[in-house]
């Protein structure tokens, strides 16, 4: 029975190392270009769900916020077409505490761009905000 104990901490505590290690930016990026590419192929809620798998965050609200771009997305779509591709274009941080990303999401006759913010508040990040808008100039450093 001891040996089931002794047994049961060390994959308790393997799994937690393995657990932490996961947050860093690099996996951040893997997580945002993931994100894009479900978006990129009309699967915007499983984005939002999976990011949330990923990373966490506040889920009702950013579930809410899903919705409201599912909508938005098959709109453009509409509109614009097919997506055909998208690209990181800019990364940015403040210390270890937030990290945005911005992607391009480019359809043949406009592009979108969208901010992925994340927040750590101790070990581990979160998702706190994804937004979009179609401001190209500000791309543009002045």
């Amino acid at each position: 029975m001891r040996s089931f104990y002794i047994a049961l901490l060390s994959l308790v505590f393997a799994f937690s190392s393995v657990a932490q290690a996961k947050d860093t930016k690099d996996d951040l990026t893997a997580a945002g270009d993931h994100f894009m590419s479900l978006l990129m192929k009309g699967k915007t809620k499983n984005a939002y769900k999976e990011m949330l798998a990923t990373v966490g965050g506040d889920s009702e609200r950013l579930m809410q916020q899903a919705s409201e771009m599912s909508t938005f997305m098959t709109k453009v779509r509409e509109q614009l077409g097919e997506p055909i591709s998208y690209d990181l274009i800019t990364t940015g941080s403040i210390k270890d505490h937030f990290f945005k990303q911005k992607y391009l999401l480019k359809f043949d006759n406009a592009a979108i761009i969208w901010e992925i913010n994340y927040y750590q508040p101790r070990k581990g990040w979160k998702l706190v905000d994804v937004a979009y808008n179609t401001d190209i100039d500000a791309l543009f450093e002045k």
